[in-house]
């Protein structure tokens, strides 16, 4: 397992488990325990939401601009479809989540860990990554164009589909992920990329050269 000293969420031993009556703009929820609590399709700008933990709640389609989300755990949720912009993400722990075309366009994660979730179709554009790390999630198909991923560990990720254009790589690091048909490689400059598999070590240079526009043969199919 790699590990980048990631902090986890600081937690109460004790969480109220009563929500205000009405959540919008500005509304902090403290120290909560969420269990099973449908905040499907909620709106609100500047949600605070610190020292929580939520298992099996819904926020799937929640339009949540600027939310601050700090010391909080996500266990089971679905946030499918959410729309998170320009949040600020710290000391977050998200597991076995469905967040299947979730969009965080300039989001700002840091210490942050996505473990064993669905992430198809998310999107990351212009989003940044510190010490954030991603293992055993399906990110087939996410955008992460023009994103900051210096900061971000991905381990057993399927990035098929994924596209990586105008990304900053230097420092990021991808340990046995998938990346058939993934898009925008040549943008990976600086990152490492580390595979058990030398099949799965030459399917990465075979994506990288294709990336470049290099054609690879054989000599004897060349008319020399």
């Amino acid at each position: 397992m790699v590990s980048r000293k990631i902090a986890v969420p600081r937690l109460r031993a004790q969480l109220d488990s009563a929500l205000p009556e009405e959540i919008e703009d500005e509304t902090r929820l403290l120290d909560l325990a969420l269990d099973e609590v449908d905040l499907s399709d909620l709106e609100a700008e500047h949600l605070e939401i610190s020292g929580c933990r939520l298992t099996r709640s819904k926020l799937a389609g929640s339009d949540l601009e600027k939310l601050i989300l700090v010391d909080t755990a996500l266990l089971n949720c679905d946030v499918a479809n959410a729309r998170w912009s320009d949040a600020a993400v710290t000391r977050v722990a998200i597991v076995s989540s469905r967040m299947t075309g979730f969009a965080g366009p300039g989001i700002s994660l840091q210490h942050t860990t996505v473990q064993d979730s669905l992430l198809d179709y998310a999107s990351f554009r212009f989003a940044k990554f510190q010490k954030v790390e991603f293992s055993d999630c399906r990110l087939q198909n996410a955008d992460f164009v023009s994103a900051d991923l210096s900061g971000a560990v991905f381990q057993r990720c399927d990035l098929s589909g994924a596209e990586f254009s105008q990304v900053k790589a230097a420092g990021a690091l991808f340990v046995d992920c998938t990346w058939d048909g993934t898009k925008g490689l040549s943008a990976l400059t600086g990152a490492t990329v580390a595979a058990s598999s030398p099949i799965d070590t030459l399917t990465f240079a075979t994506a990288v050269t294709q990336a470049a526009g290099i054609k690879l043969t054989h000599p004897d199919e060349l008319a020399l």
